[in-house]
């Protein structure tokens, strides 16, 4: 959640570095002594060693870097949660109707809820886990049409450790209406070992909440937390013969933030650059590697659709106006 570009594709932000010593050496920070290498590409591994030490190097693609004139853009005007997470899932902005993160249901079917009526999925089969509680009301529009457990919702296991987590994260409180993604993540590879979906979406929060705590040495921690999840979910996954070479894996943000480092932590209407994302896609048969260069810009709006294309479905042809599909291979997880 909201984690900027800046970050994904060159780590921490010397700019940011700067602004946040207020004039003392950035060389004595313990952000400088954990995060510092001299290249954005050093830098950017430090905190995702995963994401660009494997994932990119033999799975994965990667738009959105400016440098390499690479742009994936939101379409929504807000620039917000709700309004990036609604055009993540039902192919189109709202701005008529979703204009913050009040609370209230998503206005159309999403693309969770298409995939699982098109191919007459068990509920089981579509699952949603999500650290911020307004998942509830993002992901379905059908209430109970799909699983979802986010916020502080319990999660029934077999297992004692899960039970015992799925209890304490009520004590573990930072933020009112959001967990701490280690139970999400937790309770998602649980869910995929013991259900086997055939989709699956998680939403990570704890990078957007210590930006808006202006905490920027926690976010940074908290992208690289993410990002051992990523390494775990993803040798989850090639473990499995059910999902192994036959999983298309998409990994982006709601928004982006402020570009100038007095704004960093900042993300709203009035800030455009926060309309600039990014997106990384592991598919099967696809020989893309690293970062993608030039090219047409993408956006938010197409991924609803190139899930349902993953599936072999024509999300459009159902919900005329939604984007169109970023062109992938062939074959249906």
């Amino acid at each position: 959640d909201g984690v900027r570009w800046q970050e994904m594709f060159g780590g921490a932000d010397p700019e940011v570095m700067k602004f946040l010593a207020r004039g003392a050496p950035v060389e004595g920070t313990s952000l400088y002594r954990r995060y510092w290498a001299p290249t954005t590409e050093e830098r950017r591994a430090k905190i995702m060693p995963f994401l660009w030490g494997t994932l990119l190097t033999q799975h994965a693609w990667i738009a959105g870097d400016p440098a390499k004139a690479s742009h994936v853009e939101s379409s929504n005007r807000f620039h917000t949660s709700y309004p990036g997470y609604a055009e993540i899932l039902t192919g189109r902005a709202h701005d008529g109707v979703i204009v913050d993160n009040t609370k209230q249901r998503v206005p159309v079917p999403t693309v969770l809820e298409f995939v699982r009526r098109e191919l007459r999925l068990p509920k089981s089969a579509v699952a949603v886990f999500a650290s911020w509680d307004r998942f509830n009301d993002i992901v379905e529009h059908e209430p109970d049409a799909i699983v979802v457990n986010a916020g502080f919702a319990p999660y029934a296991s077999n297992d004692a450790a899960l039970r015992e987590l799925s209890t304490a994260q009520a004590e573990m409180v930072a933020w009112p209406d959001e967990r701490f993604d280690y139970p999400t993540q937790r309770f998602a590879l649980d869910y995929l070992r013991r259900e086997h979906p055939r989709l699956l979406y998680i939403g990570l929060g704890d990078t957007d909440d210590y930006a808006h705590d202006k905490k920027y040495e926690l976010m940074l921690e908290s992208l690289h937390r993410a990002d051992r999840f990523l390494a775990a979910l993803w040798t989850q996954l090639q473990a499995m013969p059910s999902y192994r070479d036959n999983t298309v894996l998409i990994v982006t943000t709601d928004h982006g933030r402020g570009n100038m480092a007095e704004y960093w932590d900042t993300h709203n209407e009035e800030l455009t650059s926060a309309r600039n994302i990014w997106l990384a896609v592991a598919a099967p048969g696809d020989v893309r590697r690293g970062e993608l260069e030039g090219g047409p810009t993408l956006y938010q709006h197409q991924i609803a659709a190139t899930i349902a294309q993953a599936f072999g479905l024509d999300f459009d042809r159902a919900y005329p106006g939604a984007g169109k599909p970023i062109p992938l291979p062939a074959g249906a997880p």
